[in-house]
């Protein structure tokens, strides 16, 4: 109730979130967060402290926490971590998701230090970047409006830490539903590659089942033909899972996945033999193309040999 009885209460602790003594900073980090609990839309609207929060998190850009000393730098960090786990709160609510998407200070922050942080600190950013893709409405301005965030996810798919790449491949996942997101994924760098790696890690089930989702979703779009069949690896990974009968649904993923890129094939094939059929028609061989081109629609299964003997 605070936030009603005293409107200019987020103003002030934004102010203090920015003051030169790290215990206040601290603080007011502490105060906002509590005050989230019950008052999402009104601290996700608030811009003002979106932009504190946002120089909160980038606390250490241009290496500023290595001027500070040992007990000033772990309170910035607390205030940071404090921050993060406010963000976390706030993108788990599906009306807040679309405000918290669009606020320009808040995503470039947490792309900015995805990464560079201690490893809680990174998996929580991650978290809320994932939490984000979550509301279908947030995909198209995710994918084109926020600089770098599908390379971040990428990097984190190929890193060392479990969670990260987790997160990473479900927001992924999430990215690939939209139809105008395929094509930039898809010619993302090391995206197909570092999404294929991850379909073939039978150690981490759920990051490999969330992989072939993905590489599903990106096949949907007959465009990425091209890109995915010439993604080293990307062929034979779903050539490998189909044929192993031990992961049920990884089977039945990379089957759906082969097929879908055997139907764009076939129907490249089958456009591109009625175009060459298409003149036929002239001479008086009207039949005899029709004839032509539905036998140009289907496998034949006939075999062609080079002057073999008989």
């Amino acid at each position: 109730k605070i936030v009603y009885l005293f409107p200019q209460t987020a103003e002030a602790l934004a102010r203090n979130m920015a003051d030169k003594y790290p215990q206040i900073r601290y603080a007011a980090c502490l105060s906002t967060s509590f005050l989230a609990k019950k008052n999402r839309k009104e601290m996700a609207s608030n811009r003002i402290l979106m932009y504190a929060i946002a120089r909160v998190i980038e606390v250490d850009k241009n290496g500023n926490l290595e001027k500070k000393s040992g007990k000033d730098k772990k309170v910035l960090i607390a205030s940071r971590l404090c921050t993060l786990k406010m963000l976390l709160h706030l993108s788990k609510d599906k009306d807040v998701s679309t405000k918290l998407a669009r606020t320009e200070s808040i995503t470039n922050a947490l792309v900015n230090v995805a990464n560079r942080m201690e490893k809680n600190a990174n998996i929580l950013c991650m978290a809320t970047l994932t939490n984000l893709t979550r509301h279908p409405d947030n995909l198209n301005h995710l994918m084109f409006k926020v600089p770098k965030l599908a390379p971040i996810f990428v990097t984190h798919v190929e890193g060392s830490d479990v969670e990260c790449a987790k997160c990473a491949l479900y927001a992924l996942q999430n990215l690939s539903c939209d139809s105008n997101c395929r094509q930039e994924m898809a010619n993302t760098t090391n995206l197909l590659g570092s999404v294929t790696k991850a379909a073939f890690k039978h150690d981490f089930p759920e990051q490999q089942i969330s992989a072939l989702h993905t590489l599903k979703n990106l096949s949907d779009d007959p465009f990425n033909l091209v890109t995915m069949t010439n993604t080293p690896g990307c062929t034979a990974t779903l050539l490998a899972l189909a044929n192993n009968s031990g992961n049920g649904m990884a089977q039945y993923l990379a089957c759906d996945t082969l097929a879908t890129l055997s139907h764009w094939l076939l129907t490249l094939s089958a456009r591109k033999n009625n175009k060459l059929m298409g003149d036929e028609k002239d001479g008086g061989e009207g039949s005899d193309s029709s004839a032509k081109r539905a036998e140009m629609n289907r496998r034949t299964f006939e075999t062609s040999t080079y002057q073999m003997w008989t």
